[in-house]
């Protein structure tokens, strides 16, 4: 009986990756562009949160050369992590 649960969960997981890949297609080819592409937009807008919550931070604790140092690990990481799920859960899905 599991099996056969198994089967109709992946039966269902087809057919709904075929309707939106039809779905996909069926875009023009800009919003095409941006969902390939898209992860450069939300990479940077969750780098700019992070930049400016770093400098606010540097402001209060009065601090003024660490800028850079800083600020380099409060754009990288969410950058990397953003490139990572939106790599693994949009584009692969897509695929």
């Amino acid at each position: 009986q599991t099996s056969h649960k198994q089967d109709t969960t992946l039966k269902e997981n087809v057919t709904i990756l075929s309707i939106i890949t039809k779905k996909i297609n069926q875009l023009p080819e800009a919003e095409r562009k941006l969902l390939e592409h898209g992860s450069i937009y939300v990479e940077l807008n969750a780098v700019l949160p992070g930049l400016i919550v770093n400098s606010l931070f540097l402001c209060i604790l009065n601090m003024t050369q660490v800028h850079i140092a800083a600020g380099l690990p409060m754009a990288e990481i969410p950058f990397l992590i953003v490139h990572v799920f939106y790599r693994s859960f949009v584009n692969l899905s897509l695929n």
